[in-house]
């Protein structure tokens, strides 16, 4: 066999693979959707999925959802519409998922945390048939081709609820969009094709091993991509799909107990989600992470006989996911070998191949190529390009992600960062040019640029705006974060606002961001009138604690003032303040929910002064306002 081409890394092969996994083609379902309705028809009384107490067949589910078709049907769903989910998670979440899909429409995912601006482009530029949901999201949206299915439920039950008919042949190919963070200060939505799916989820559950008597964590929000290697190999297999809470077990201890006590088996998660978990999950025997760099610690912790821990790697672009290595301790970390089907080359910027071992941009090729960017043409042409390295089980093209790479002496590509203004900001994948065309907005602001920065005291990172005043006063920085709060979601609003005299230029005109300063300035806090100081021991305690958590004086923090909505906090940096809480013994052992309950240091020192109780909050249909609903899960999904 002669040795791999230069700048190319070579498919794994081996005892996890199984014989279905070769480059050659294979017969599998043509639409997403088929996979599930083949366990239907091999095992209907397997339990698709638990929700709580609920626990429904592949049957039931699959009778539920040729309900909810028909109805979506009814109102204009149908091959070649596009129809958008916004639901918080439950069982009708993937009810809603296949019957879109049996109704021939794409899905168009969007996160139950986005802001209304967010919601009402995304909608507009998807060009939506339908807006599924419920009441309490749609308190603040346009009414228009809105289906509420807190409002239809009797309807919809009263239909038949025995297989629809078939997609006829020759209907739209497209089966997703997408939409991720965006340079213009608007996210771009990417469009992804039946093939192109159904081949992934055909390769990957058989890469990944999952089994009919296999529990999987369904945690991501279905917004996130990664949320299809949690739901469709599971459906794929026959096994049972676990739904996540959207309470505050969602991190932590809690998260922890959650699937301890649910017995998952297979459990997919970005890397600083699983730092957050302090307890060993013995029932655990995969574990994948993805979604961001994974820090060898965390391989040393969870990796163990028994138990197989898988690295991957994949923009959304490519079909979810591109490449796995299986993490062992005392190995370097890599992004492993392509998945089956998929090929990844090296290019330099002329697009030539690199030599093996030199630095390039990494490029995927074969049948998880997506389509492209919805209605952004010149994206397009840029991103995907025809390419004589392209694989012939593809259609001539790769997807040329901005990742740097090369690939090691063992065959497998070592991750090197990006190679422009995209970072991974706990999980989540942020384009820095949408946080500064955002900033640009406030009109006391005549420069901006965004970064991931580490503060000056060390702590991990976080986003971070640098601003240069348009005027001699400096902006008004609750205005301003009040701007980037509207208009981009919680996980991309900056936690540092940091104003300087000149963004550090290279020659190139570009601007240095490795010379951008450390934030130093205190976290952004938006706490209103005077900082009321504590009143009792416990208060003191505590507020130490969060102003420790937050990098913020003590004197800096009022105990009136809100963790989450005032001072900055996100759920990493709760799970932060629970486990000093705990080490410290600073009142009762607190629990990730107690803050959430109670987000002011004078509430949550209460609280832990009095008897146990029981928590409070309620996230789910008819949970409070569409703000207050909002608020919470923007802070669950941190």
């Amino acid at each position: 066999m002669s040795p791999p081409r230069a700048g190319r890394a070579t498919p794994r092969t081996g005892p996890h693979t199984g014989p279905h996994t070769g480059p050659g083609p294979q017969r599998h379902p043509d639409r997403l959707h088929r996979f599930f309705e083949a366990t239907v028809a091999r095992t209907p009384d397997a339990v698709a999925l638990q929700d709580g107490a609920l626990e429904l067949s592949y049957a039931e589910l699959d009778a539920r959802a040729a309900q909810l078709a028909r109805y979506l049907r009814r109102h204009g769903a149908g091959p070649g519409g596009r129809i958008g989910i916004l639901l918080h998670r439950s069982w009708r979440t993937y009810a809603v998922l296949l019957a879109v899909l049996k109704t021939g429409a794409a899905f168009v995912p969007i996160d139950p945390a986005a802001p209304p601006d967010r919601v009402g482009y995304i909608r507009f530029d998807a060009g939506l048939d339908l807006l599924v949901t419920t009441s309490d999201l749609a308190a603040e949206l346009d009414r228009d081709r809105l289906v509420q299915l807190d409002l239809c439920t009797a309807e919809v039950a009263r239909l038949p609820r025995h297989p629809v008919e078939p997609v006829p042949p020759g209907a739209d190919p497209l089966a997703y969009i997408i939409y991720t963070s965006g340079s213009s200060g608007r996210p771009k939505g990417v469009a992804v094709a039946h093939p192109s799916i159904c081949n992934f989820v055909h390769v990957i559950t058989r890469v990944y091993d999952v089994r009919p008597h296999d529990r999987v964590y369904q945690g991501m929000t279905i917004s996130f991509d990664f949320s299809i290697e949690e739901i469709w190999p599971t459906f794929a297999a026959g096994a049972t799909l676990v739904v996540g809470p959207t309470d505050s077990r969602r991190i932590g201890a809690e998260l922890g107990e959650f699937l301890a006590g649910t017995g998952v088996t297979v459990l997919c998660c970005v890397p600083t989600l699983l730092a957050t978990i302090p307890v060993e999950l013995p029932a655990l025997r995969t574990l994948l992470v993805g979604g961001e760099a994974c820090p060898a610690g965390l391989v040393e912790r969870w990796a163990r006989p028994g138990r197989r821990m898988l690295n991957t790697y994949g923009p959304t672009e490519a079909t979810v996911t591109a490449t796995w290595g299986e993490l062992r301790p005392g190995r370097p970390v890599t992004i492993g070998v392509p998945v089956p089907t998929y090929s990844v080359v090296i290019l330099d910027d002329a697009l030539r191949e690199v030599p093996r071992g030199e630095v390039g941009e990494i490029c995927i090729g074969g049948p998880g190529v997506a389509v492209g960017y919805v209605n952004l043409p010149e994206k397009t042409a840029d991103r995907f390009v025809r390419h004589r390295a392209a694989p012939p089980n593809g259609d001539g093209r790769l997807y040329r992600t901005g990742d740097l790479g090369r690939i090691d002496d063992r065959g497998e590509i070592v991750y090197l960062g990006r190679a422009d203004d995209e970072v991974k900001i706990r999980g989540h994948r942020v384009d820095l040019g949408e946080i500064e065309s955002v900033a640009l907005e406030h009109p006391g602001v005549e420069s901006a640029v965004a970064a991931l920065s580490t503060p000056a005291d060390g702590t991990g990172e976080e986003l971070t705006v640098y601003v240069v005043p348009a005027g001699p006063a400096h902006p008004d920085r609750a205005a301003l974060h009040g701007l980037l709060r509207t208009r981009l979601p919680e996980y991309m609003v900056p936690g540092y606002l940091e104003v300087i005299d000149r963004l550090p230029m290279m020659p190139s005109g570009k601007v240095d961001r490795p010379k951008l300063p450390p934030p130093s300035g205190p976290r952004i806090v938006l706490s209103a009138g005077p900082v009321v100081g504590p009143a009792t021991g416990l208060e003191t305690r505590v507020r130490d604690v969060l102003a420790e958590v937050l990098s913020l004086e003590p004197g800096q923090v009022s105990v009136t003032a809100d963790f989450f909505d005032e001072l900055g906090g996100h759920s990493l940096l709760a799970a932060r303040v629970v486990t000093l809480l705990r080490e410290r013994a600073v009142g009762r052992t607190a629990a990730v929910r107690d803050l959430y309950d109670h987000p002011t240091v004078r509430g949550l020192a209460g609280y832990h002064e009095g008897p146990p109780r029981t928590s409070g909050l309620v996230v789910g249909h008819a949970a409070g306002t569409r703000a207050d609903l909002r608020a919470a899960l923007a802070r669950l999904t941190g």
